[in-house]
């Protein structure tokens, strides 16, 4: 099934014919570039090359990353240590990866031997293994370790921004535990800078309950901006879920607009990865201005390209919508450059700074090149990862006359958090185009860094290319969808809740009254008179084509795609499911239809071979639980197979049925042949159920 859906088609917006700004000259970049290389090699010590090498190896092979992965998903994870040793064995025995090299080779697949044998020895080696190759890019939260880097990374000239790692918030109480480890290092005198998301300040945000989360979210992080003024320090709230932007930015500003935090700094993230990021940016340049205009402080936008893809391209594919990031690392390098421009063509100076954050020293020297452009350099920051590339990130300090580092900590009982995070840079390092999986080969002379310079240039060159409007313009407002009567199939897109448009449309849906109840069918004549009209409709039906009955289905799923909204209210308010549950049962419901419609194909090319005869009345007693798909299936496959069939749903959902076999009938379905019969759960039930016919 292909659907035709006739909606609005994001188009590209206006935008620069390429990224200029007076005096920056891109080739005063590349050879700014090369130099910090350079320098950067030249500074490598012997361990970080030793470091480097292997996580070259890492990055660039699957298996690698993998066994990492599952050495504490599928070990440290277990708490039962014997099992852990088993499981450890079983890894060791599918293989060891090349990329861990000789040694760390030898070792593993010696451990995995004896791990059965000794599991406590088995569990601290693994333990001690996965700590040591995070160590230097996960740090750890406990109080005198924490104050020991901290106090080392500001003696080497860099400043910090510390972030708490944590499981996902599952509830108000673990939030509340998030909120006081970030505070805890608020009130540090060593810590003045913080990153913190909205969904570690608060469990269970969603947009359909937006007010009820941008209350909560503001509730939340003006306590924490409270804290923050009282001790000289900075709160930069990040983004990393498509879903969260909005929130993330109405939020923002919402907090920052109160009376009390009218003087305070404060910052916020974009991904340049995103193009809804442009419209964001947009916003929060103009308010930033016209706060700035009123004596208030300035903010800081912290632009990152993204570190989110695989999740956002599951997501996207799970749900059948189009992917939230753009399609190509050309695009999202891009993007980057673009964001950059217009930062510093649309703020007033003063009302916002920037933090460029970016391990590509191409992507650096531009933005070193485009603040000495600046009549006030300080605009501009440059930030880096801790622990991704030491040399390089020393370089960049001397090189910028100061660096943040954005430092993940984590305590030891939340190690597996701390692997997420890795698993997340590993794979945003790890794709081909990426200059960091490059950056263990490059060398000022080398092909591969001609290569980066190449990208960098069309980079430079694409911002007139790219669309700078959101991927995701779902509109159930107006769209018109229409099912292809041919039997291909395709699943139907879920309702995507991030749009203004749907999200006014889910008010409406919910705002409707409740339908009214069909009759009950309270007599055993009623029943015999159900069934005598579908045996009799079933008859003509039986010698349509399989043709005609795609055609029929189609039209069942374009009536039931308009009706959404109307089947939505009826699940909502009689069965308790709600938009989030009841919109996607309803989209399996549609794929019920035209995956029948597809069933039919086969038959067809069958009948050549042998006579179908079909049942004649199939009875589908839907449950409440799910008072759509389940029945929707049976009825369809029923009529797609030549049958008639009777719903008798369950006495809650009575609702739901009604409007199930309203659509059928809506679209053209032969009388008698859909019926429904709510019968009340006696002996009028059971003869329904029963019936010989």
């Amino acid at each position: 099934m292909t659907a035709d859906v006739s909606a609005p088609v994001a188009q590209p917006t206006n935008v620069p014919a390429s990224v200029s700004l007076p005096g920056v000259s891109p080739d005063a970049a590349e050879a700014r570039a090369t130099t910090l290389l350079a320098r950067a090699q030249a500074q490598t010590t012997r361990a970080e090359r030793r470091s480097a090498r292997r996580l070259g190896r890492l990055i660039s092979d699957d298996d690698g990353r993998d066994l990492l992965l599952d050495l504490t998903d599928q070990v440290l994870r277990i708490r039962d240590r014997r099992r852990a040793a088993r499981r450890l064995r079983d890894l060791v025995r599918a293989g060891v990866p090349r990329s861990l090299g000789l040694i760390d080779g030898m070792g593993l697949r010696m451990l995995g031997a004896i791990a059965p044998y000794a599991p406590r020895v088995a569990e601290w080696a693994v333990d001690w293994r996965v700590g040591s190759e995070t160590e230097g890019v996960i740090l750890p939260a406990e109080d005198a370790p924490f104050g020991r880097y901290v106090a080392q990374r500001t003696a080497d000239g860099f400043n910090l921004n510390i972030n708490v790692l944590g499981e996902a918030i599952l509830g108000d109480d673990e939030a509340d535990t998030r909120f006081e480890m970030v505070a805890a290092r608020l009130r540090r005198p060593d810590v003045n800078y913080v990153s913190v998301k909205i969904s570690a300040l608060c469990a269970n945000l969603d947009v359909l309950a937006w007010d009820d989360s941008m209350d909560r979210i503001a509730d939340r992080l003006a306590a924490l901006y409270r804290i923050a003024a009282a001790h000289d320090s900075f709160v930069n709230l990040d983004m990393e879920e498509h879903r969260d932007l909005d929130l993330s930015v109405e939020s923002f500003i919402r907090v920052l607009d109160m009376p009390e935090f009218q003087h305070l700094p404060a910052g916020i993230v974009l991904q340049a990865y995103i193009p809804d990021s442009h419209d964001a940016l947009r916003r929060l340049c103009d308010w930033a201005n016209e706060r700035h205009a009123r004596g208030g402080a300035g903010i800081k936008i912290r632009m990152v390209k993204g570190a989110n893809l695989a999740m956002e391209q599951v997501e996207a594919e799970q749900r059948d919508w189009p992917q939230a990031p753009y399609y190509s690392k050309a695009d999202v390098d891009a993007s980057y450059k673009l964001m950059l421009h217009n930062a510093i063509t649309w703020s007033n100076p003063g009302a916002v700074r920037l933090g460029i954050a970016s391990h590509n020293l191409l992507d650096v020297a531009w933005a070193l090149t485009v603040r000495d452009s600046l009549a006030d350099p300080s605009q501009i920051e440059i930030e880096m990862l801790e622990g991704m590339a030491p040399a390089q990130s020393r370089a960049v300090r001397d090189e910028a006359g100061s660096l943040l580092l954005y430092s993940p900590v984590v305590e030891k009982r939340d190690r597996d958090a701390s692997i997420a995070y890795l698993s997340r840079r590993l794979d945003e390092n790890s794709g081909p185009e990426n200059f960091l999986r490059a950056l263990f080969d490059l060398t000022p002379d080398s092909p591969a860094w001609q290569r980066e310079i190449e990208r960098f240039r069309a980079s430079l060159a694409r911002t007139d290319q790219i669309e700078t409007t959101s991927h995701r313009v779902q509109d159930r407002r107006t769209e018109r969808i229409t099912f292809p009567t041919d039997g291909s199939f395709a699943n139907i897109a879920d309702t995507d809740f991030t749009p203004p448009g749907n999200r006014a449309w889910a008010e409406q849906v919910l705002a409707t009254p409740t339908p009214a109840a069909p009759d009950l069918v309270t007599t055993v004549e009623d029943v015999d008179a159900l069934v005598s009209r579908a045996r009799t409709a079933q008859q003509a039906w039986a010698t349509t084509s399989w043709q005609e009955r795609r055609d029929v289905l189609a039209r069942i799923a374009g009536v039931f795609a308009e009706r959404r909204g109307q089947f939505l209210t009826a699940m909502a308010t009689t069965t308790g499911k709600t938009l989030r549950e009841g919109d996607p049962e309803f989209s399996e419901g549609i794929d019920f239809i035209t995956y029948a419609g597809q069933l039919t194909l086969e038959h067809e090319r069958r009948s050549a071979q042998m006579t179908w005869t079909p049942h004649p009345l199939t009875v589908v007693a839907g449950p409440w639980n799910f008072p759509l798909a389940i029945p929707t299936a049976g009825l369809v496959h029923a009529l797609a197979a030549g049958g008639a069939a009777i719903l008798k749903p369950a006495p809650e959902a009575r609702v739901v049925g009604a409007e199930i076999v309203a659509a059928f009938e809506a679209a053209g379905v032969p009388e008698g042949l859909i019926q429904l019969a709510c019968t009340p759960d006696n002996e009028v039930g059971q003869h329904l159920i029963t019936h010989d016919d």
